[in-house]
């Protein structure tokens, strides 16, 4: 796919969604290269999709400041006369002292929940609405849709999450900085990061999942029922590959369980080697999950 082509073609569209939201230049120019690089990344079948899905969500910039949180994507579900839907924003935080790259890298990664959870968002049971984010789903109670609680299968979600983003921001990195639409963003954004991009996101589990992150048939099995949100059975395809019941669970808990250690050690000031140590013992648990998935399939 020609991307000046892309960018040509989709550059109306763009003005016409910041327009609609009175966005300034800065999301004005980072959004003509954001969603050519979507496109390329899931396919022109899948165009409408990813258009939709900017169209019904605003970028809201905030000054509030926020060390943790730079951007987050929010739903709040909703009901009208037995009808179930969700309003959705996005917001970005500390808008006026965030880089470039910060602010690419949370706009791709918050817009990247979203289209993967735009098909089938919503599944409703007797008792309880299941609202989808990727993998896993938030649970409301069906009278009052208070809150119940989140699926932990939430890690993994941002793990492979954050994955796709580095491969879009690396889309965006091969762009021709000579396109006048955007010259000088391409030229800012290659020369603040590396050849090939990593994010800052979640690294500590990116790099235990590095092999199934980078294993074909997990990689590209995740992402397609991801954005076609027919995620009901992943657990059952993941124990068969690895050849043990309850392997895929096993890998969510212990994915959280170093996620928390981590967010403990970074507060700890004293016995810290002992957070570290249990960090490095679940972490060769995940491994040896990982590696059996990896050592059990053809298309590597």
């Amino acid at each position: 796919m020609d991307s000046n082509k892309l960018i040509e073609k989709e550059h109306k569209y763009i003005d016409m969604i910041c327009d609609k939201f009175n966005y300034d230049s800065n999301i004005r120019h980072l959004l003509y290269i954001i969603i050519p690089a979507f496109i390329i990344k899931y396919g022109i079948k899948r165009e409408n999709l990813i258009r939709k899905t900017f169209e019904n969500i605003k970028i809201i910039c905030s000054n509030q400041e926020n060390k943790v949180v730079k951007a987050y994507y929010t739903t709040s579900l909703r009901c009208r006369e037995n009808s179930y839907f969700t309003n959705k924003y996005m917001i970005v935080q500390n808008y006026n002292n965030i880089s470039l790259i910060e602010l690419l890298d949370n706009l791709i990664h918050e817009f990247n929940h979203a289209i993967n959870s735009y098909n089938n968002e919503i599944k409703i049971t007797k008792n309880y609405i299941y609202l989808r984010t990727g993998l896993t789903y938030r649970i409301y109670k069906k009278g009052d849709l208070s809150f119940v609680k989140k699926e932990a299968s939430y890690i993994l979600e941002e793990i492979i999450n954050t994955k796709q983003t580095e491969d879009i921001i690396n889309i965006i990195k091969t762009f021709d900085s000579s396109n006048s639409f955007f010259s000088n963003t391409i030229y800012a954004i290659n020369n603040e990061t590396n050849f090939n991009y990593k994010s800052k996101s979640y690294y500590l589990g990116s790099f235990v999942c590095k092999k199934i992150l980078s294993n074909k048939t997990f990689i590209k099995t995740l992402e397609n029922l991801r954005i076609t949100g027919e995620i009901y059975d992943i657990d059952k395809w993941f124990d068969n590959i690895v050849g043990k019941n309850n392997s895929y669970n096993e890998l969510i808990v212990f994915l959280n369980d170093i996620y928390n250690l981590e967010v403990e050690y970074s507060k700890k000031k004293f016995f810290k080697s002992l957070i570290l140590n249990k960090i490095k013992l679940i972490s060769s648990k995940i491994i040896k999950i990982v590696e059996k998935f990896d050592n059990n399939v053809n298309y590597r």
